[in-house]
């Protein structure tokens, strides 16, 4: 990456600490810093794995949560920076629930992610919307085809949710992540590494600047495109893309209730604010199939 942003990833799984083999931690961490990551979070299921090295700068992180009955699908939030593990609260219903985790993780030091919304039909915007606290919400996950990232069938993609909440008026930061747990076989139906990240952008890389820039949204998010430069004034939002031969890419630009506000082809798609599209933010897409998410900056009323 060029000078100033970071990659890293959010959503990453071992076999806990003082195990060995393919999804040790020692293994993950030295996949990532084999593959140009700069730093990481490992967030185990309701378990804090603090592992010390100086491979990669570690930001301390857990997924709280568990599948729930009667096929209302997985609730789970991640939280990061999080001081000690955060218990997880079954309340039964998918709201408490989510709630129940986000309370915990602030308590806990950290900021919290809904995580994957279309895993089995996790939740909703309007389940979101009933939840407060939260920072982020996962965009795509890339933890195989269960987790419908596209949404179909009546579901919408979790992108759309996105639109929902930020429309709905939370302010909720689009995260990419991997969400791996298998590092030894690698194919389209296991949960892989190196599928999605976020860059920071920070002048040096600790876990502190790091939480810092990802509570500002002072990041992008990916599955592959790269992008040189996300420039947020107060009267426009402008982009840069990193040039790849072969491939072309079209940036929408989308406001409140997902409208679509302009699409650009080219690498340095720029949208003038009108002042009255509550949000905007942007999806870069290449020819070739995968995509930057930039994140919303917040005009008008809704700033």
């Amino acid at each position: 990456m060029d000078n100033l942003w970071y990659k890293g990833n959010l959503h990453t799984h071992t076999s806990l600490l003082g195990s060995s083999g393919p999804a040790s931690p020692e293994n993950v961490v030295r996949w990532y810093k084999e593959h140009g990551y700069d730093w990481l979070a490992i967030t185990d299921h309701n378990e804090l794995t603090e592992y010390e090295t100086n491979e990669l700068v570690m930001v301390r992180g857990e997924e709280v949560g568990k599948h729930m009955p009667s096929g209302n699908g997985p609730i789970h939030v991640n939280g990061f920076g999080i001081t000690r593990s955060v218990e997880f609260i079954d309340l039964d219903e998918k709201v408490p629930t989510m709630q129940a985790s986000i309370d915990g993780i602030l308590a806990a030091g950290g900021v919290a992610s809904l995580n994957h919304p279309n895993d089995r039909d996790s939740f909703t915007h309007e389940h979101a919307l009933l939840t407060s606290g939260a920072s982020f919400i996962e965009v795509f996950n890339g933890g195989g085809p269960g987790k419908n990232n596209e949404g179909g069938n009546g579901r919408p993609s979790s992108e759309e949710i996105w639109d929902g909440v930020l429309s709905g008026g939370q302010r909720l930061y689009g995260l990419a992540t991997d969400d791996a747990h298998t590092y030894d076989e690698f194919r389209p139906d296991r949960a892989n590494p190196g599928r999605a990240w976020v860059c920071v952008r920070v002048d040096s890389l600790t876990e502190e600047t790091i939480l810092a820039a990802l509570r500002q949204g002072e990041f992008y998010a990916s599955n592959g495109v790269e992008l040189l430069d996300v420039t947020p004034t107060l009267s426009e939002l402008s982009i840069e893309i990193r040039e790849r031969p072969g491939e072309s890419f079209l940036t929408k630009f989308v406001g409140k209730h997902g409208r679509v506000l302009s699409e650009q082809d080219g690498l340095r798609p720029r949208y003038i604010f009108d002042g009255d599209e509550g949000y905007v933010r942007a999806t870069v897409l290449s020819s070739g199939g995968d995509k930057a998410w930039a994140q919303p900056v917040f005009l008008g009323s809704d700033s």
